[in-house]
């Protein structure tokens, strides 16, 4: 399957039906293609679409989440690579979205929403080859859209309001409560890990994910 072209196809056909006018696709830049550490691939990572703030940098992405480049968010992934027993070459990442908006479409959540089912259905064909392997969601947009809902990353997290701090009743969503129907491990935006609750979470929720889908080289 031509990912890149199958990609086109869609934005195409989303700009001429159902485009808006507070936040358009924009279809002066490339398609981002997905990340394939070269490896055996053991993760999924599922981002949500390669829009940054800072138009001009826009155009030096060419992965998605730009992991082909040193920087923090490749950083993070190699964190949680490290903590699975895996190394980034066993890593595909992936966009539900694999082309730009003209603006960052976290506050235009119905854009993404009209927009899911043409680009979920090439989702799904695109993880066709990999219905075992665990799927990790980053951020809460796509948490929130794969699920319908308005759920917190940190809900599955064990997150406890009143001492701020886990309670180790970590969670994951079930395949049968998703629209992609692959269980996802909720992860938050790179930039979130600021907080002082992911910061002091994370290793239990990568231990957590780590024996619940056995991955032990």
């Amino acid at each position: 399957m031509d990912i890149l072209l199958r990609t086109e196809q869609i934005r195409s056909k989303l700009k001429a039906e159902k485009d808006y006018k507070e936040n358009p696709v924009d279809i002066s830049l490339p398609v981002i293609g997905p990340f394939n550490g070269g490896g055996e691939i053991r993760v999924i990572i599922l981002g949500q679409d390669p829009t940054v703030r800072n138009a001009a940098s826009r155009l030096h992405i060419t992965k998605t989440l730009n992991l082909d480049k040193s920087n923090a968010i490749r950083s993070y992934v190699n964190r949680i690579c490290q903590s699975l027993g895996i190394s980034i070459e066993n890593i595909y990442a992936t966009n539900v979205f694999k082309y730009f908006y003209t603006r960052p479409p976290s506050n235009t959540m119905h854009v993404l929403n009209s927009h899911l089912p043409e680009n979920l259905k090439l989702l799904e064909e695109e993880l066709y080859g990999f219905e075992k392997l665990p799927v990790i969601s980053l951020g809460e947009p796509v948490l929130q859209l794969l699920t319908n809902t308005t759920q917190k990353v940190r809900m599955h997290w064990g997150y406890n309001k009143k001492t701020k701090k886990t309670n180790g009743s970590f969670s994951f969503v079930k395949a049968q409560d998703n629209n992609l129907m692959r269980d996802l491990y909720p992860f938050p935006h790179q930039p979130s890990l600021r907080k002082v609750f992911y910061l002091e979470t994370m290793e239990r929720y990568l231990q957590f994910v780590k024996q619940n889908k056995l991955l032990i080289c």
